[in-house]
């Protein structure tokens, strides 16, 4: 794991950065089933996985949701939504309580280990926390 780990920490721009300097090992996000385990050691004897340009295993289909982020009392989901009431300084948009319900996934926008991106401004024009990105914006796309 120390190739996927390497680098975590270091950028603030990380949730995985921000989680372990609050104290919180991978292991208390990742919980090691043995029955994932198991799989993982059968799909890697028979090489049945994905890996990216640089050798390193894709992590399509790895989602946070609200359950896995509230889970163990880590975060309280209703002093998430109190924090981000009117966004921007905007009265009734408010991220974690939007029109989507709470349908979206957390990692649709926080990202443990890859660059957070502002979900919303797919259609909106929000503001961007620092260090996120913006992404494409929907009909932009060619």
């Amino acid at each position: 794991m120390d190739a996927y780990v390497e680098g975590y920490y270091e950028d603030p721009t990380l949730g995985a950065g921000a989680h372990q300097a609050a104290g919180v090992t991978c292991l208390q996000c990742h919980e090691a089933k043995i029955e994932d385990q198991v799989h993982e050691g059968l799909v890697w004897l028979a090489g049945d996985f994905s890996t990216d340009e640089n050798g390193l295993l894709t992590t399509v289909g790895v989602r946070s949701d609200e359950k896995m982020c509230t889970a163990n009392g880590c975060h309280d989901f209703d002093e998430v939504v109190a924090a981000t009431e009117n966004w921007g300084g905007e009265e009734g948009v408010n991220p974690h309580d939007s029109h989507q319900g709470r349908a979206i996934d957390c990692s649709n926008c926080h990202g443990a280990h890859q660059q957070s991106i502002m979900y919303c401004n797919t259609c909106h024009d929000y503001e961007v926390p620092e260090g996120w990105a913006t992404p494409e914006r929907a009909g932009d796309a060619a």
